[in-house]
């Protein structure tokens, strides 16, 4: 397996081929499909979970999903494959939305479809957030099971409610930063609901992150450690992480367990072992067999990412290629939230190629079920 590195001249370039080659077509076809075909949408669907509900942060187990149904959705009775993609930390389901705003995201995924550089699918973006800035899209008796919130009732909820084909082939899993994570971990934790995945700049491995990230921390708190909504980057997405991995309600006034001592950084190593079980490097080198399982699996990182996040994300694509997984790996020049839509748009391109296109009820009804569920360029050398 190969990874892409692009220089800024490269880039440059590329970009510009990108825009050149891909982009303004598709903005062509839509100025002009538009007139002709029927336009997809976006709307906003709503579930009260029980797997929220009762959390010790007080959260609201009612959450909204933005969802994105395609262009032949509404004039049609065909099933669809649906792509699950997971928001980072602080970011909630309009997050990718409101990046781009709604009209513009129509405006591509449409056209995209159109010129049959997607398949058609149902895109869901649930909301994950809570108190801390994020869940990890993890079970804790803190934050509450947002694990089987996502993997349980969202999915049999798209299910139940819209068109979708109900197993695993038409279901992919995708995210971002946290989302990232989200996507890695639960495609490792439930192959037989999703197929493929992709993680965009996602923390791949806790020893390597936490070595970079520990004195960060300890700068950014020099009087003791004030807790979460701080304001300071590292400090918050330790403790989302702790109130997710180590929760502790006998330990007020954040009912969470820090991998580590204050002042001295040293690592607990108590703690650390119950973060290990969440650990995506962990899990792929305990059992590499959902991976080995997923039909694609996408993942990128920024060569100037945040602290520890790229240490991370190699040595989980050299565990990749030591196991015999075919996998994606892309390095981009920029940091952790550079080059957004084009990398979106990217993996959304590369899971695509393995959904199946929307198929009639017929179709549908004749299979087995599950109970529950921009144009690539680039340039590539072997990993140094």
């Amino acid at each position: 397996m190969h990874i892409s590195r692009i220089g800024k001249q490269d880039f440059a370039c590329v970009f510009s081929k990108i825009l050149i080659s891909v982009v303004f077509p598709v903005l062509i076809v839509c100025v002009f499909a538009q007139q002709a075909f029927s336009t997809g949408k976006i709307i906003t669907d709503q579930i009260t979970s029980d797997a929220l509900k009762d959390n010790k942060l007080g959260d609201t187990n009612t959450r909204d999903m933005v969802i994105y149904l395609p262009p032949s959705y509404d004039s049609s009775d065909k099933h669809y494959p649906v792509i699950y993609l997971l928001h980072g930390f602080g970011g909630n389901e309009r997050s990718y939305v409101d990046t781009v705003t709604e009209q513009l995201m129509v405006f591509l995924l449409d056209g995209f479809i159109q010129s049959g550089i997607f398949k058609e699918f149902i895109l869901v973006m649930p909301n994950a957030k809570n108190k801390y800035g994020g869940s990890y899209y993890l079970n804790s008796e803190l934050i509450g099971n947002y694990e089987d919130y996502v993997v349980n009732e969202v999915v049999n909820h798209i299910d139940t409610k819209y068109r979708t084909i109900r197993d695993r082939d038409g279901c992919v899993i995708a995210g971002a930063s946290m989302g990232g994570y989200g996507s890695i971990t639960l495609a490792m934790k439930h192959p037989n609901v999703f197929s493929s995945v992709a993680a965009l700049s996602p923390p791949l491995s806790f020893d390597k992150i936490t070595d970079f990230v520990i004195p960060e921390i300890l700068n950014e708190n020099p009087n003791g450690m004030i807790g979460p909504n701080s304001n300071e980057q590292y400090s918050d997405f330790i403790y989302a992480l702790s109130a997710a991995l180590s929760p502790n309600l006998n330990n007020p006034p954040f009912f969470a367990d820090l991998p580590f001592e204050y002042p001295t950084g040293k690592v607990i190593e108590p703690i650390r072992q119950k973060w290990m079980k969440q650990d995506p490097l962990m899990m792929l080198s305990v059992d590499s067999s959902p991976l080995k399982a997923m039909k694609g699996i996408y993942i990128d990182v920024g060569d100037d990412d945040l602290l520890g996040f790229k240490a991370a994300a190699d040595e989980f694509h050299k565990k990749l290629l030591s196991l015999g997984i075919e996998h994606e790996y892309n390095v981009f020049e920029g940091k952790h939230a550079d080059k957004g839509v084009e990398r979106a748009i990217s993996a959304l391109t590369y899971l695509s190629g393995f959904l199946p296109d929307p198929e009639f009820p017929s179709v549908v009804e004749s299979q087995n079920k599950l109970a529950s569920t921009w144009g690539k360029i680039k340039y590539s050398q072997p990993l140094e």
